[in-house]
């Protein structure tokens, strides 16, 4: 969960364009139960900020999951890669 403030018109803002569903998996949030979190696409722990272009919707696991990482390790390839960002990519083409 973020620490920093985030205004509720910027929350409503960004949960309209995540269309009230997580950025990673898709839930919508009322098929979850629980209300999606803000997430931080550069993790404010990384000095991520805290506006409308590093912010979208996580749902608890996918944001748990996350955590403070920006990158990860590929079995496929062997190499550290780029966590998704749904601001900038297209879920079906990364992940379909």
């Amino acid at each position: 969960m973020s620490k920093a403030y985030i205004p509720k018109a910027l929350r409503q803002k960004v949960a309209t364009q995540a269309r009230f569903r997580c950025g990673y998996c898709l839930t919508r949030e009322v098929v979850s139960g629980t209300p999606m979190k803000f997430d931080h696409i550069i993790p404010e722990g990384l000095n991520g900020p805290t506006n409308e272009d590093d912010l979208w919707l996580a749902c608890a696991l996918c944001n748990a999951f996350k955590g403070e990482r920006i990158r990860a390790f590929d079995s496929v390839t062997g190499e550290m890669v780029t966590l998704f960002n749904p601001r900038l990519q297209k879920w079906v083409e990364h992940f379909g």
